[in-house]
């Protein structure tokens, strides 16, 4: 059972690393492009023409990241936009900032990277070597304590504890040559609810938190059950509860910001590529494959399933000032909502493929995809090309 269950995960992971990287724009790997993670960001002339792959709000600044270690903030709402300065060329994947002057950025190989300076400069924290080294660390231990607890339990215990134990050794085994190959993994999404706690997850289960404004960061693979070792993609927080989407249809919701999970069954069982939720309310949102999405108006206790569009993929949302979210996606198209109620509205705005989208100081949309920034404006559909 346990060497059928490596040959399959062995085989998902080179079909798996493929896409993840084709999907999130993946920079080449280190060994046919060099140690991206000993090299500086690339310095692009038209920073805002390039791939970008996430924006959010950094108080009134707006902050995306995409290829190559870019990093590019805005103080005029999006209109013009400046390059930072970061220590790595890998391609950077989602960026949050809990704080205005604090933010946290993650990428490719691992790579986890801090500002304390709205976004200006960014230092590595963190990276594919010592998150391999953390993740084999926490499933050895995880294995060592359920072969413990078989030792001494009951046989109608051990019975139950036996798969358990296979699958923690699928999962140590997958570590283990992670380990070997080095910093290849790309880590997806990155969350706080509040400047000292924080999550971080990526592709083959990665999942890390921390409670201390990110000075150290703990595995979480014991407070949650991904057998398979599924990418998880997004992570979202309403008022009361922390989710996490991820591949076959993984959706887990947590009530203690993230260091517990439990599985939620959703009407669809597709890929998640990315999540949202109302800081101020229940609605969260799942979506990702072929335009899918699934959304609750009550903290994930029941879902509404709806396909949008000609099946493209959804990618990105934000939640907008006046009680209302916005989803984007690889057509090239936003829908609008309601925090409060069903109910979706398609706006085309021309504007390919797009990865995320920010609410700019003003009203406006800021969108980023791999042809880089547009912005729409208050409440307008035309689109308007940055420098």
């Amino acid at each position: 059972m346990i060497a059928s269950a490596l040959d399959a995960r062995g085989a998902r992971r080179a079909c798996s690393l493929v896409m993840v990287g084709l999907f999130w724009l993946g920079s080449a790997g280190p060994s046919l492009a060099g140690d991206f993670l000993r090299q500086p960001a690339f310095r692009f002339a038209r920073p805002a023409r390039a791939a970008l792959m996430d924006v959010t709000r950094a108080g009134s600044r707006l902050v995306a990241v995409g290829e190559r270690g870019l990093i590019v903030y805005s103080d005029d709402g999006g209109r013009t936009w400046t390059q930072a300065s970061v220590p790595v060329r890998t391609t950077l994947t989602a960026v949050c900032f809990p704080e205005p002057q604090t933010g946290w950025a993650v990428g490719h190989e691992s790579v986890v990277l801090r500002t304390r300076d709205r976004g200006v400069t960014w230092t590595k924290v963190l990276d594919g070597r010592q998150i391999n080294e953390e993740m084999v660390r926490a499933m050895q231990a995880l294995v060592e304590g359920i072969r413990r607890r078989m030792d001494t339990a009951p046989e109608e215990e051990k019975a139950g504890l036996q798969p358990l134990l296979e699958d923690a050794e699928v999962n140590l085994k997958g570590f283990e040559e992670t380990r070997r190959e080095g910093p290849i993994q790309p880590l997806l999404d990155v969350a706080f609810s509040s400047p000292r706690e924080g999550l971080l997850v990526g592709a083959f289960g990665i999942i890390m938190g921390t409670a201390d404004g990110g000075e150290s960061w703990t595995p979480l693979l014991d407070r949650i059950s991904n057998p398979m070792g599924y990418h998880f993609y997004g992570l979202a927080r309403t008022r009361d509860r922390a989710f996490l989407f991820g591949e076959a249809g993984g959706a887990h919701r947590s009530a203690d910001g993230g260091r517990h999970w439990e599985a939620v069954e959703t009407p669809y069982h597709g890929s998640f590529f990315s999540a949202l939720a109302d800081p101020a309310g229940t609605m969260v949102a799942g979506f990702g494959l072929r335009g899918n999405l699934v959304l609750s108006y009550d903290d994930g206790a029941t879902w509404r399933h709806q396909r949008l569009g000609q099946g493209a993929a959804l990618t990105g949302g934000a939640v907008l000032s006046g009680q209302r979210f916005v989803l984007v996606g690889m057509a090239g198209e936003i829908y609008l909502g309601s925090t409060l109620r069903p109910g979706l509205k398609p706006v085309k705005t021309g504007f390919p493929a797009c990865m995320a989208v920010a609410e700019a100081p003003d009203g406006g949309l800021v969108l980023v995809g791999l042809k880089g920034v547009y912005r729409l404006e208050p409440g307008s559909t035309r689109n308007e090309e940055m420098n």
